[in-house]
């Protein structure tokens, strides 16, 4: 039933799918974080530096931002299509989108794992 779900058939079923799935990635990244938090409380530069300083740690943030803009670029492109009625500014816009998710993705690979 589930994969019949998941086909050409019904297309929107994997957009919905991945941005709920991606919200909880979120959302137990963001658990994570706040206990994390409250037990190291760091509260100098150097502090959080070690905070961001386990690989296991720097994975997981990487994998936060990646579903955030999974989730982003789903949910405003379906902002764009319901309210940007000309399908030209729409399709700039999403190329904006794209682009900058795209860049704050590389920034935050670059700053997590460079």
């Amino acid at each position: 039933m589930l994969i019949e779900l998941l086909t050409k058939r019904y297309p929107g079923m994997r957009a919905w799918l991945t941005q709920r799935l991606s919200a909880l990635v979120m959302a137990v990244y963001s658990v994570f974080a706040v206990a994390r938090f409250l037990i190291v409380q760091p509260n100098s530069y150097e502090a959080w530096v070690d905070f961001f300083q386990p690989l296991w740690w720097r994975i997981a943030t990487l994998l936060f931002w990646i579903s955030l803009c999974i989730h982003a670029w789903l949910g405003i492109r379906d902002v764009f299509k319901d309210y940007v009625p000309n399908p030209s500014v729409r399709d700039v816009l999403d190329k904006l989108l794209v682009v900058s998710l795209w860049v704050y993705l590389v920034w935050a690979t670059w700053l997590l794992l460079g």
